[in-house]
């Protein structure tokens, strides 16, 4: 690991130093250019690693490694070493005469060490670029805050103006404008999304002030300058040792912001006036720290000086870069980092051993004998590696099953149909000219067994020890036996029929036992479904059961198959619920919890209390698409009843997308006979959409096709209120009326919901379909009148009050 960051600290060193002296050759270039270099020398120096890794290396001698020796005298133990018993060993060539197995070492020894450098770096190393990727998390939870809490500006004319401008431009994408409460430096972020950021006084400015700073910020999404910033970030996070690294993000965001005035400038702005509206913005508005580490902020005072001195200097050139201009940019990258990242040291030829320790004399390498442990159990063959290995292939009556741990491999091969005896630890039969092989290759011996039907129904055993053959006595019966049980215990195999026997000759104890001597999430899962489908279990046992499966199965989808099965084949009695909702909750996948709680919500007969736990246990999904298909499921398989009312709507109010939430709560408003008090919780729920779409195609749905009485109606346009586009607060509010007849004290509900539109268009269509649909008294018209009163299209008002009269 050393290797690699000295490495690419001598890589990224030479691209930046290249990169830099570039861009001191293009100072009279356009910023545009020069922010492209900075650019590529960030995204170079991030891919050198991966690239190192993939190409194939160029050895080059003189290129800097590590390599820090360290000497010191050390006593040999003067005692000697115990020797092994004869009786436990055997020897590997018997001819050869075997040296004492106890050695004396004498006179001192000087020894060459490399010390292990990587516990030390490594982790530093780690800590700094977790400390940099922290403070880069937070300001993008910052700006995803913004994000929902933040609402669209409510004057139309910043909406109409982002479109044309976007058009001036030629930026396709759609941008979103948010404008905050308070004080707020402009700024975009987004990639998929780019939002813009405007402060509260916005509305107050200028039509050119206005102009001005939307093209900047539109220049910054035009050129994806957040997604090239956040690639920045990620390179200081990884070389946040180098100051190069730091020194070069810091001249690609002094490049980036002075690329965007030029695209102002080149727009027509006066460079005055321009440099005018940057000097206030910047005295007058601030963006939070953590804000600045995760956005593109418009004017940050530490910049603004040589800024604003480069917007009044008419000498520079100020183009733009097209992506075909920008081509042999890219093309002049790729042709530096790739050569550079195949470059590797040339490893030295190894120097003599007298050149490296002068006074070190030989000592006698100790001849070992192969030992072979008299009990010789597969106990050693574990805790040795995490590393293991199954296959398993059974094809009609042919089975070929091999585990490897370490140096241990066990297999067994058959050929025919063949039977264990009853409690699987020997072949009770065979069928005609079938043959059972069970070999275990120690690493440094072997056995093996061989079983074949001999003449009637007799099995023939053939039993050898590294190729010998040896009588099968009564250790090898014990070893064969054993062997099988490793063998069941690691795999699977036969787990279904191997449970049950447990279970029917030493019960659920036993059965549990039995469990933690298994190995695999797999062969878990088999014998815990063995158990649960045996019929064995009362329901102390199925809670035993389920809530040690949600401790011991690591693996996702082996847990989310025993807990369907659980949920498919067993009643989820009270007694059973707390550990089924728990092992569901150790699921961490969204789909496989998903799946499982769909298993058990799907069945019938559950109690409102076992229901809320399982909607409990929902609320964990993060996914918003996997929670709100299970919330719509839910609600088609059965009512909501009042019990489990508050359990499932606090599901779904935990759901981060619009869509989501408006599709969960639209599949609660279709159902039919939905109570007024769901519907009353659907309205709470809905205030929490932020979105103006999604919620007025759900209230749309609503007044569409319910009565507004005087449970509902102060719900509903509370939710109303909510709606900042007067477009999608009078579509609304027209569902409501158009729906046809409504009581009076809706239609007065409705007018005043209006008086909150500021569009006139919106407003008067609203006025003139009430006139048109509803039966008019004095109070509604009085009521209409101030409606349209406050319309300032004379066009808009006098249409309205022409319809008025003549009504």
């Amino acid at each position: 690991m050393i290797a690699i960051l000295i490495d690419a600290f001598v890589k990224s060193t030479v691209v930046l130093l290249l990169a830099a002296a570039v861009t001191l050759l293009l100072r009279r270039s356009p910023a545009a250019l020069r922010h492209l270099v900075w650019a590529l020398a960030c995204g170079g120096v991030l891919a050198l690693p991966l690239a190192s890794a993939l190409l194939p290396n160029l050895r080059l001698a003189g290129w800097p490694r590590l390599d820090v020796p360290v000497s010191f005298d050390a006593q040999p133990d003067p005692q000697p070493r115990p020797a092994v018993p004869a009786a436990r060993r055997v020897a590997i060539a018997p001819e050869q005469s075997s040296p004492s197995s106890a050695t004396v070492d004498e006179g001192p020894v000087r020894f060459q060490l490399k010390p292990d450098w990587t516990a030390f770096v490594v982790p530093v190393w780690l800590s700094g670029v977790a400390a940099v990727l922290v403070l880069l998390a937070v300001g993008l939870a910052r700006i995803a805050w913004l994000g929902r809490a933040t609402a669209a500006p409510s004057d139309e004319a910043w909406l109409v103006l982002v479109e044309e401008l976007s058009l001036e431009i030629g930026l396709v994408r759609h941008v979103r404008v948010l404008q905050a409460s308070g004080p707020a430096m402009p700024m975009t972020w987004g990639i998929r999304r780019p939002t813009i950021l405007l402060p509260a006084e916005a509305d107050h400015w200028a039509a050119e002030r206005r102009r001005d700073v939307l093209l900047h910020e539109l220049a910054h999404v035009k050129r994806h300058d957040f997604l090239i910033q956040l690639i920045a970030r990620i390179a200081c996070a990884v070389y946040w040792f180098h100051p190069l690294v730091w020194l070069a993000a810091t001249r690609l965001r002094e490049e980036r912001e002075r690329a965007c005035d030029d695209h102002v400038l080149r727009a027509g702005a006066t460079p005055s006036a321009y440099a005018t509206h940057l000097l206030e913005i910047a005295r007058d508005l601030r963006a939070a720290r953590a804000t600045l580490l995760a956005s593109v902020a418009m004017a940050r005072p530490a910049q603004l000086a040589t800024r604003l001195i480069d917007v009044l200097d008419t000498r520079r050139c100020r183009d733009t870069l097209s992506p075909r201009s920008a081509l042999p940019a890219w093309i002049a990258a790729i042709a530096v980092v790739v050569p550079l990242a195949t470059l590797a040291p040339r490893v030295a030829e190894p120097a003599g051993l007298a050149s490296k320790i002068d006074t070190i004399p030989r000592v006698p390498a100790p001849v070992f004998t192969k030992q072979l442990v008299a009990s010789d159990t597969l106990r050693g063959c574990s805790g040795e590696t995490r590393h293991s290995h199954t296959s398993t292939s059974i094809e009609n009556d042919d089975v070929s099953i091999s585990f490897t741990l370490g140096n241990c491999t066990v297999r067994l091969s058959s050929v025919g149909k063949f039977e264990f005896n009853d409690d699987f630890t020997d072949i009770a039969s065979l069928a005609n000219g079938g043959q059972v092989i069970v070999e275990v290759d120690y690493g440094t011996h072997d056995r093996r067994l061989t079983v074949r039907r001999g003449s009637g129904a007799t099995l023939e055993r053939t039993y050898k020890e590294d190729g010998d053959v040896r009588p099968y006595d009564a250790d090898a019966k014990r070893w064969f036996a054993e062997t099988l049980t490793y063998l069941f215990r690691r795999t699977g195999y036969m787990g279904e029929e191997r449970a049950r026997w447990i279970l029917d000759h030493h019960g659920i104890q036993g059965l549990i036992d039995e469990l933690g001597e298994l190995s695999g999430d797999y062969t878990r899962r088999i014998y815990y479904q063995a158990a649960v489908e045996s019929g064995k279990l009362d329901a102390g046992g199925y809670e035993r059961i389920v809530t040690m499966a949600g401790q011991t199965i690591d693996s996702d989808y082996e847990l989310a198959e025993f807990l369907i099965s659980v949920a498919q084949h067993q009643p989820l009695t009270e007694k059973t619920q707390a550990g089924f909702v728990t092992a569901s909750k150790s699921i961490s996948s969204d789909y496989e919890r998903h799946r499982v709680l769909t298993a058990a919500l799907s069945r019938l007969g559950l109690t409102p209390a076992i229901e809320a736990g399982m909607l409990d246990a929902a609320g964990d999904i993060s996914s918003d698409y996997e929670l709100a298909t299970l919330l719509i499921e839910v609600n088609e398989a059965r009512p909501i009843d009042e019990a489990v009312r508050p359990a499932f709507f606090k599901a779904a109010n935990s759901l981060q997308s619009d869509y989501e939430h408006r599709r969960v709560l639209d599949a609660v408003v279709a159902r039919q006979g939905t109570s007024p008090a769901m519907l009353t919780d659907v309205l709470t729920s809905a205030k929490s959409i932020s979105s103006d779409y999604e919620l007025a195609e759900l209230l749309s749905k609503v007044g569409g096709s319910y009565v507004l009485d005087d449970a509902l109606r102060p719900a509903f346009f509370a939710a109303a209120g909510n709606l900042n586009s007067d477009y999608e607060h009078g579509r609304t509010l027209l569902s409501i009326v158009e729906r046809g007849p409504m009581p009076r004290p809706v239609v007065l509900a409705v007018l005043e919901s209006a008086k909150t539109m500021s569009s006139d268009h919106d407003l008067s269509e609203l006025l003139l379909a009430v006139i048109n649909k509803v039966q008019m008294d004095d109070t509604i018209r009085a009521a209409i009148r101030a409606n349209a009163a406050s319309l300032s299209s004379q066009y808009d008002r006098g249409r309205v009050f022409e319809a008025l009269a003549r009504d």
